[in-house]
């Protein structure tokens, strides 16, 4: 079974391998260090900016310092967005393409990060392999046209399934040969802000000032916020951690309903992409110490090779992954009821792309040395120890 084995590999072992201080000082083992260059000028590409999502994180972007230029593209005319974002008294160009080819052409040359906020979102009642089918259409469309007039930039995807449409974005440049395991992002940062938020009303901190991270992937099964992770700190009862845990994951739904099933959280999650976005920016100038949670092409539990996790971001997306800290048992039981989920939905995405009769090459290598036999001698997952808690 794989689950004692990676909870076992999660936990703080004797041999070193991870640390306790902060939960991004993981295991050495799946740290990938990429060639760095620094960027100069920061064109930032917005693809399906006429939806409110989309218009939302323009409008956010458009606050940046760290943005020279702001690209806007959809496939109806975005030229009122651009207009209006530019009477906005900040240093940032806003522009925007015209329907088509030629427009798209435009908004993606020179692009250091295009973020891709296109397709259908999924009210009640939708059929989901539609919206599935329909966004998988746009996203290919999109991923093409990148590597067609950008192919060196980072792609940061908010459509959804990100659990599907990611493995699928990653077989498309396979098929291209340009492939980059670390310029390809699937945005998961508005469950951290939502973790965040939840967490400091229990606390009686300022949402600001907390980071819980979360693992897993992006539909409500698969995430795990690991409050048990939350920095500064993380004081919270086994009841509290459990109703935390199941706000997060039904979040959506809860913002679903208000709409009465016709929309979906495109404000909130256009402030998250936002973010991730200028986490991004901040990398692409070298700043160190820039970690966010993200859907990515990962080997850091070898039973899955896409997960979301901590990484820290860099001049070239992924700097380095940090794995996943320490889980307490509740998390683990929830960890590992969601890797059959994930994997199935990265098997879904990569048939999207290569069809049902083409078995995508990708796989995580399995490590047996030492340390992990030693690990696995004590299958005892530990919580981490709660530091003190100053409302503000």
């Amino acid at each position: 079974m794989f689950l004692p084995t990676a909870c076992a590999t999660l936990r703080m072992s004797a041999c070193g391998i991870v640390s306790s201080m902060r939960y991004f000082q993981l295991s050495r083992r799946f740290f990938g260090f990429t060639q760095t260059f620094k960027s100069k000028s920061m064109k930032i590409a917005v693809l399906g900016a006429g939806g409110r999502t989309g218009t939302t994180l323009s409008f956010f972007l458009k606050h940046c310092s760290l943005i020279d230029e702001l690209a806007i593209y959809d496939v109806t005319p975005v030229c009122h967005v651009a207009l209006e974002l530019n009477h906005i008294d900040t240093k940032c160009r806003v522009a925007a393409g015209v329907p088509g080819d030629e427009g798209l052409k435009s908004v993606l040359q020179d692009s250091k990060i295009v973020v891709i906020t296109a397709g259908l979102q999924s009210p009640d009642g939708s059929n989901q392999n539609d919206i599935l089918t329909t966004n998988a259409q746009i996203l290919a469309y999109y991923v093409l046209n990148v590597i067609k007039h950008s192919p060196r930039a980072i792609v940061a995807v908010a459509t959804s399934p990100i659990n599907q449409l990611i493995p699928m974005a990653g077989e498309l440049y396979k098929r291209y040969g340009i492939f980059d395991y670390n310029r390809l992002f699937g945005i998961t940062t508005l469950d951290c802000v939502r973790a965040n938020t939840f967490a400091a009303e229990i606390l009686g901190l300022e949402p600001e000032c907390l980071v819980v991270p979360v693992i897993g992937g992006s539909c409500p099964r698969t995430r795990i916020p690991l409050f048990s992770q939350t920095q500064p700190c993380n004081e919270f009862t086994n009841e509290e951690i459990s109703k935390l845990t199941y706000a997060v994951r039904m979040a959506e739904e809860e913002v679903t309903k208000e709409y009465n099933g016709m929309e979906k959280a495109s404000v909130a999650m256009g402030f998250a992409a936002a973010r991730f976005c200028m986490s991004l920016c901040k990398g692409l100038q070298d700043q160190r110490g820039v970690v966010e949670c993200a859907y990515v092409r990962s080997c850091v539990l070898p039973e899955v090779t896409y997960l979301t996790a901590p990484v820290e971001l860099g001049p070239d997306g992924i700097q380095r992954h940090l794995g996943i800290p320490p889980l307490t048992n509740y998390e683990c039981k929830l960890l590992g009821e969601a890797i059959p989920i994930i994997k199935n939905s990265i098997r879904i995405g990569e048939t999207l792309a290569l069809g049902p009769r083409v078995t995508s090459t990708e796989i995580c290598p399995t490590y047996h040395d030492d340390c992990d036999q030693e690990i696995s001698r004590n299958l005892r997952i530990t919580s981490v120890r709660p530091s003190s808690c100053s409302p503000s």
